[in-house]
């Protein structure tokens, strides 16, 4: 295209980044204002004169900033909307987000103060409250604080009034108390394992029991160990060794040395290898007196002792573990043997065994 002289044509466009400098002078010094442009590349450099001019008045202080953490709001639709231009209200502000809204007695101002942060670490608290005696005028209420930041130790000294003293509760009415079964005269409350309730003092108190002739059973035939009888003992508190004695009468033949005289056992657990803790020799009239035993030609030197576990029958067993099994036996051979039942009797004293005593005293 065609330009004529004083035209101004287009001739393009460069993009820089332009500096700017200032050249501090005073009004008072002559001179002008001067500057300078200057541009290489796409660097630019501007500089003009900066002007000092006299000190104005002072400004107002900025607002003191009240800001409202007690309360949580997060929409700014939610904020107060009956402060008034009093200075109890003025300076209030909430943080929504991250703006400020400040209220300045007519409006409220938004402030750009960023992202809130997270909140800080809470510290360990480890309260500990003593009653004061409220009688005593020479105590007030007071807390001791030891400790670190982190982890402080409030000791709260209250003197907590004292309110009119109530009637005496009734144990029986207490909502764990066990009152199915009425208590006993001697029985103490013990904890049972669920509630409170009625139980004997000693727990470890021997239980007798007497085994009736109905428990046993009639037998005719050949056999080297027969079960006539057995006894389930009932579960017991504590470890326990059974205390076996009684009597039977059988008669019949067998071959051993006495082949007129029938003898009979004790076992607990097993009829045929549970422990031996009973033991009758038959005499000439065919009785069996049956007492405590626990040795045979295997093991002469088994014996029941207050602490070597032999015999002993563990706390709260059932089934076979504290079944007594009454045979008739003889340590010879097979024989012939007849039994019946009329009569047939034993007892059965629980003794508690020494470590459980020991445990309990």
């Amino acid at each position: 295209m065609s330009a004529n002289p004083g035209d101004a044509p287009y001739l393009g466009s460069v993009l820089a980044k332009l500096h700017f400098w200032g050249i501090v002078s005073d009004l008072d010094v002559p001179g002008g204002v001067t500057g300078s442009f200057e541009l290489a590349d796409k660097d630019g450099a501007v500089t003009l004169d900066a002007l000092v001019g006299p000190r104005g008045p002072a400004g107002e202080n900025a607002p003191i900033v009240k800001m409202q953490y007690q309360s949580s709001i997060d929409d700014p639709a939610d904020l107060p909307q009956n402060l008034t231009d009093d200075p109890i209200d003025i300076g209030k502000a909430w943080w929504v987000g991250n703006i400020v809204y400040l209220w300045d007695g007519e409006h409220y101002v938004q402030k750009q103060m960023g992202t809130q942060g997270p909140p800080g670490p809470l510290p360990n608290i480890t309260p500990v409250v003593q009653l004061l005696n409220p009688d005593d005028p020479n105590l007030t209420s007071e807390i001791e604080v030891t400790g670190t930041a982190a982890n402080p130790t409030w000791l709260m000294k209250l003197k907590a009034p004292r309110g009119p003293q109530g009637e005496n509760a009734t144990i029986r009415d207490a909502t764990d108390y066990d009152d199915s079964t009425p208590p006993a005269i001697g029985q103490v409350i013990a904890w049972n394992g669920s509630d409170y309730a009625p139980q004997d003092s000693n727990l470890l108190v021997p239980r007798f029991f007497t085994v009736p002739e109905s428990a046993f059973s009639n037998y005719t035939g050949l056999s080297t160990r027969k079960t006539i009888g057995t006894f389930q003992i009932p579960p017991m508190p504590f470890d326990y060794v059974p205390i076996v004695q009684g009597h039977i009468r059988a008669t019949g033949i067998e071959l051993d040395a006495d082949p007129f005289i029938i003898g009979s056992e004790v076992r607990i657990g097993d009829a045929e290898s549970g422990e031996l803790v009973g033991r009758g020799f038959g005499n000439i009239s065919s009785w069996t007196t049956i007492i405590p035993h626990a040795s045979w030609p295997g093991s002469p030197t088994t014996a029941i002792t207050p602490d070597n576990g032999v015999g002993v029958i563990q706390g709260y067993s059932t089934g076979a573990a504290s079944t007594l099994y009454v045979n008739l036996f003889n340590d010879g051979l097979a024989g012939f043997y007849a039994f019946n039942k009329a009569n047939a009797q034993i007892s059965v004293l629980c003794l508690p065994v020494s470590s459980l005593l020991e445990a309990g005293s």
